[in-house]
């Protein structure tokens, strides 16, 4: 079980259960996906989106916040948090 673990700018903490899967499209790694998926938000504060449910539920990935994908019993599987570059 995937939680996606998203503290913004203003220190706030915000829990998204992601299910047995996710999928992450990152703007550097995957251009044409993220492309096609930025029709939902501002491009310039985004980097990348979280895919889940099957693919029928995204969140946006701002460059503002730290994020983190945890596994069930609390530990860090991934930091996906924006890198600068």
């Amino acid at each position: 079980m995937f939680v996606l673990r998203r503290i913004t700018s203003e220190n706030l903490t915000r829990n998204v259960m992601l299910g047995e899967s996710y999928l992450l499209i990152d703007a550097e790694r995957n251009p044409q996906d993220f492309k096609a998926m930025l029709g939902i938000c501002d491009p310039a504060d985004v980097y990348g989106f979280i895919s889940y449910n099957s693919g029928s539920k995204e969140i946006p990935l701002y460059k503002k916040s730290t994020y983190f994908i945890m596994v069930g019993n609390g530990q860090t599987f991934e930091n996906v948090t924006w890198n600068g570059n």
